[in-house]
């Protein structure tokens, strides 16, 4: 039973009938959404793309309509909400369209296991020709290096540098030399 009450074909034969816009039984309306529903796993979208159009076409009258309403008000208070309901159903006729052209012409998709995206590609290789992995494990030894001044030498991180003999060339600007106005 719960199957049955949750089948989107009967809910929506039972939205249609409670709605008043169609007037037929609901298991009939029920049934014939369910061929519909068939005819589209197998692959037919001809209804589909009926239903687009036509309601491309709908739109479209309603576009129309509502700027003709709106370039006959006087007032611009009452203009600016028919003009923006208008672009709505504009917009919404677009996007229909843009569906069934999709429907008409799939997009294609590639999958790829590797892309190499980008202007600039490197290539490491040896003096064999050969060509080395990209990615190498780092080495202990290579680490320790860094830390060293001469082989097995360590650099003293903790040691205070020499002190420098000063320049008496360069001294602060005296007020004297100093700009007459300041910049921040």
């Amino acid at each position: 039973m719960a199957r049955t009450f949750t089948m989107p074909e009967n809910l929506s034969a039972a939205v249609l009938v409670g709605s008043g816009l169609v007037n037929a039984p609901v298991t009939d309306l029920a049934c014939e959404l369910r061929r519909q529903t068939e005819s589209v796993n197998k692959g037919d979208m001809t209804r589909a793309e009926s239903m687009l159009l036509a309601q491309s076409h709908t739109l479209d009258a309603i576009f129309a309509k509502l700027v003709t309403q709106a370039l006959l008000v006087k007032h611009l208070d009452r203009m600016e909400p028919l003009m923006r309901m208008a672009f709505k159903a504009q917009n919404q006729c677009r996007a229909t369209l843009q569906t069934l052209a999709e429907l008409k012409a799939p997009k294609q998709i590639a999958f790829v296991k590797q892309a190499n995206i980008g202007q600039n590609v490197q290539v490491n290789n040896d003096d064999n020709g050969a060509i080395k992995p990209t990615r190498t494990r780092k080495s202990k030894k290579a680490q320790n290096e860094l830390l060293e001044t001469d082989h097995v030498q360590w650099m003293d991180t903790r040691a205070t540098g020499a002190t420098v003999g000063d320049d008496s060339e360069l001294e602060a600007v005296g007020e004297q030399h100093r700009a007459a106005k300041r910049r921040r």
